[in-house]
């Protein structure tokens, strides 16, 4: 049986060359769903596929895991489609299925192709957005399906160092707060972020908060991984440990530096973007920034409206009103953040919001009425915005329907902008 959030993402019904199958037929116990990205028109990915295509009959013939791939296509055209689809012998996402299309890219927030992104068929949790690179590394596939290691395993099998370049073991900061700083000394924004990490080191180890930093080079040689190591009061993975750092950041999908990862003392992630709240919070009053299922409307929340569908509650900012939105919203929230875990960036984020700049600044861009309160769900990179009906008083129960009918997708879409048109006279 596959998960539901499969099925919700995928649908129940899957092309297969001889006609539709039932996505529930190819899932099951240690079967492994991946999601293939490609295009006909993409050169790279004509040169990946025949790579998936060993792999993928290999794994058929030789091991107990099964992997099903679905090829979900980015063609313009249908008779491409069909083209590139009939050199594959797995399953593909039918053309028509557009929304579907866009939908699973959001989801895994696919941002080129070809990628192959492999999720568990039976659990819908994702073991990587790396497939790519990992059918590429490991062609045999020995170490198929390519689970991550637990943080905390990884970190334990590395090697730690403090300035002077002595051996600490990792069992002394298991139990802290950790923070992965992955920067390196040619980078000029890390060389000016890192002086303002050592002030807030040095103010919560003054306050005897137990918190930790490890250094994850991106320097391209040892002098340079020591030189910047020395100016920093914490630990560093060993130089020769480049395996244990590429893996940090493949599992934590480190796009750039310089990059701030915040773990629990149990090696969650709680922010991938401890940079940005640092900046927002130099007095770490809300450090180890955990995440809210509610939060207030701010500039550092723009990318998330962005990213994800949000659902924002207008007030008109005074204490009153925000705690009034925040006890509105928190148990809706928190009810749908629990059952909606497994959909990712596709999963509503839940915001109140000030008569501010930034809450002006989202009521422009999305063409909003100029009144309080008012709910909106914006999803601003599909374009689309739906909207408490006027004259429906705003509480839990409401909103809780909203969100329900939001979910079930009975609500209709407004565009995000006025879709405007310009007549044509004749004569």
């Amino acid at each position: 049986m596959a998960h539901p959030s499969l099925i919700k993402s995928i649908g129940e019904k899957v092309l297969g060359h001889n006609g539709l199958v039932d996505l529930n037929d190819v899932c099951g116990p240690e079967r492994v769903i991946g999601l293939y990205f490609s295009a006909h028109w993409c050169p790279p990915c004509r040169v990946f596929t025949p790579q998936l295509v060993a792999l993928y009959k290999h794994l058929k013939e030789n091991t107990k895991h099964q992997l099903e791939v679905i090829f979900v296509s980015s063609d313009t055209e249908e008779a491409a489609f069909h083209d590139y689809y009939s050199s594959m012998p797995w399953l593909a996402l039918p053309f028509t299925e557009t929304k579907r299309k866009i939908r699973l890219s959001r989801q895994y927030r696919v941002s080129g192709i070809p990628s192959l992104v492999l999720v568990d068929s039976r659990s819908g949790r994702l073991l990587t957005k790396a497939g790519r690179e990992m059918v590429t590394n490991d062609p045999e596939a020995l170490n198929f399906p390519w689970r991550p290691r637990p943080i905390g395993e990884l970190l334990a099998a590395t090697k730690l160092v403090d300035t002077q370049g002595q051996q600490v073991a990792y069992d002394t900061i298991k139990d802290a707060y950790k923070g992965l700083y992955f920067s390196a000394h040619w980078c000029p924004p890390c060389k000016a972020f890192t002086p303002q990490l050592a002030t807030a080191y040095a103010k919560l180890k003054n306050n005897e908060r137990d918190f930790q930093i490890i250094f994850i080079s991106s320097d391209r040689s040892e002098e340079s991984w020591q030189t910047y190591h020395n100016t920093m009061p914490w630990l560093s993975l060993a130089w020769e440990e480049k395996d244990a750092r590429h893996e940090l950041a493949t599992i934590l999908e480190v796009k750039g530096i310089p990059t701030l990862v915040i773990l629990a003392p149990d090696n969650s992630v709680i922010t991938t973007d401890g940079r940005t709240e640092l900046s927002e919070d130099p007095d770490l009053e809300r450090f180890p920034w955990r995440p809210q299922s509610v939060e207030v409307l701010a500039e550092r929340h723009m990318s998330r409206l962005q990213e994800s569908p949000c659902l924002v509650l207008f007030t008109d900012g005074e204490t009153t009103e925000l705690q009034f939105g925040r006890d509105v919203l928190l148990p809706v929230a928190e009810e749908y953040l629990l059952e909606h875990s497994q959909e990712g960036s596709l999963a509503l984020q839940f915001f109140v919001a000030g008569e501010d700049e930034v809450a002006d600044s989202v009521r422009d861009f999305a063409c909003l009425e100029d009144v309080v309160p008012l709910v909106a769900i914006l999803d601003l990179s599909d374009g689309a915005k739906f909207l408490l009906e006027e004259g429906v008083e705003v509480s839990t129960a409401t909103v809780h329907n909203f969100v329900t009918r939001y979910t079930n997708e009975k609500l209709s879409p407004l565009p995000i902008r006025p879709v405007t048109t310009s007549a044509t006279n004749t004569s």
